[in-house]
Formats: structure tokens, C-alpha cells, sequence
């Protein structure tokens, strides 16, 4: 089973912590000094490039909704892993179950703990890493230069070194975002095709990829379970977002957030909802 590394958990997150202007290019830039970190990156579909995905992916209705939950609960960045299984034969990356990441970005001491134990959860389950999720609360849902270079981390610890293809997945999820169309939240999958052998420093190109969602019938007592805990876990920091508040005109930041619940057909109890809220 692929172990999480700490670099990503530890990584500068400040970008993101309050609403800002962060530009967005359709190419990436080759200079080193034009080279900021925070750039965003338009993806590419395959069939722009006359190539075909490499793998196929399914992704379960319940990981979009725990990702989602995680990404609305805090103004700053958050991230987390992806559990699932890698077919060989079928080429089929099926995404079963979102490990959320209860701990702060740049918290060294905090990460290597909570990595501990979501690698044992995917063990109990019998699950491998596949990938990994982060926010982007308010700007879009592309990566940036330093999320390129960390998917290509990930997808090099992921091949091993028997250089077996086993695929990566990246998921960003874009919650409030004034861009984005309606009251959802924009989630990006996304996988980097290597940079040409000749130029092994350049950044990869982050490749569109296309997904089947899994509707589950339900909403585990697991997802439940790691739900109230993210509700415990962010309970009184000054990133909370005030649920209570207005988003929109007639909305409230709650009345935003049970759109991913009611597209997944499930429906969250009081009990995930402290009074606070």
C-alpha cells in the first residue's frame, strides 16, 4: 500500500487563505522568474493533444460528498487522500473512500501523525493509495504550478520502481468561487502527462481527465463519522466559515453547502450540525 509523504501536508498554504486575484495561463511559463508557485494552469484534454486517457476512473458519490463537506468548512486550503483499487486488466482507477487531512498545512508535527493513521485506515480497508484532494475556497478549480510539481511527485512514489503503471488521481475543489455556475462547488480531476525526456525540468501538462460517478444509496456511518469530526476539528478557528451568514441573496453558506448532500441523495442529521453553525 502507497504511504502519504509529508512535503504536500507542509507546503506553504497562504495563497489561498483569503479571496485574491491569482492569475491564470493557458500555457506554463518557461523562465524561471516567470515561474510563481501560484500560477494557475488551464488543463488540456487528451483529445486536444490526438492522445487517449491511459486509464479509466470511478469515483464513489460519497467521496464527492465528504471532500466537499471538508472544502466548505474553512476559508483556508485543506486537502486529503484518496482509497481505492487499481485493475491492471480493465486499466480502471476506482476511487472508494476520501481520508480527509485533520491538521494544518505547514503543521510538521501534526501531518506525520494524521498520514500514520490514514495509512492504516486504508490498510483496515484493504484499500490502496490512489490519490489525493485539496481546495482551492476561492478561486478556481485548476492547479497551480505547485499543485503540477506535487501531482508528478505523487504519480513517480505511486509507479514504484518496478515502473509498473499505476495511475494517480488529483482532485480540486473549488467551493466559493463567485465563477462558478450555480450553487456547487467546481471539483477538477486532473493528471499531469510527464515532460519530454530532454527536458526532465520542465512542468508536466495537467491533462483533463474523464470520470464515472458511483451513486451510493447511502451515506455511511464511516463518512458520518468523519464528518463530525472535521466539524470538531475546525470548531471555533477564525478560518470557520459562519454558516449562518449570507452567501448569495437569498442563500445562507448552509443552505450552499446541502446542495452536494441532496445531489447525493442523502441527508445529513442535527447531530452534524452543532448549534454554533
Amino acid at each position: 500500500y502507497g504511504t502519504p509523504h509529508t512535503s504536500f501536508l507542509t507546503r506553504d498554504n497562504s495563497v489561498y487563505d483569503l479571496p485574491s486575484p491569482i492569475s491564470v495561463t493557458s500555457s506554463i511559463p518557461l523562465l524561471p522568474p516567470q515561474r510563481n508557485p501560484h500560477t494557475l494552469v488551464e488543463v488540456t484534454s487528451f483529445a486536444a493533444l490526438n492522445k487517449f486517457q491511459p486509464f479509466n476512473v470511478a469515483i464513489s458519490s460519497n467521496v464527492l460528498l465528504l471532500l466537499d463537506f471538508h472544502s466548505h468548512l474553512t476559508k483556508s486550503e485543506v486537502v486529503g487522500y484518496l482509497g481505492g483499487r487499481w485493475d491492471i486488466n480493465s486499466q480502471l482507477l476506482t476511487v472508494l473512500r476520501a481520508f480527509p487531512c485533520r491538521s494544518r498545512l505547514g503543521d510538521a508535527e501534526t501531518a506525520a501523525a494524521v498520514e500514520e493513521e490514514i495509512c492504516q485506515n486504508l490498510f483496515m480497508r484493504g484499500l490502496s493509495l490512489v490519490g489525493w484532494y485539496h481546495s482551492h475556497p476561492f478561486s478556481h478549480a485548476l492547479p497551480s504550478l505547485q499543485d503540477i510539481d506535487t501531482q508528478m511527485d505523487y504519480q513517480l512514489k505511486l509507479q514504484g520502481t518496478n515502473n509498473s503503471f499505476q495511475p494517480c488521481l488529483a482532485l480540486i475543489c473549488g467551493p466559493y468561487y463567485p465563477g462558478n455556475q450555480g450553487m456547487e462547488s467546481k471539483i477538477s480531476p486532473f493528471w499531469v502527462m510527464p515532460p519530454p525526456e530532454q527536458r526532465p525540468y520542465d512542468y508536466g501538462i495537467p491533462m483533463e481527465v474523464e470520470v464515472t460517478y458511483i451513486q451510493d444509496g447511502f451515506l455511511t456511518n464511516d463518512v458520518l463519522h468523519e464528518m463530525m469530526l472535521l466539524v470538531e476539528f475546525y470548531k471555533g478557528a477564525p478560518d470557520l466559515v459562519k454558516f449562518q451568514e449570507m452567501w448569495g441573496p437569498e442563500q445562507t453558506y448552509l443552505d450552499k453547502l446541502k446542495v452536494r448532500q441532496a445531489e447525493a441523495g442523502t441527508e445529513m442529521t442535527s447531530r452534524t450540525w452543532p448549534a454554533q453553525f
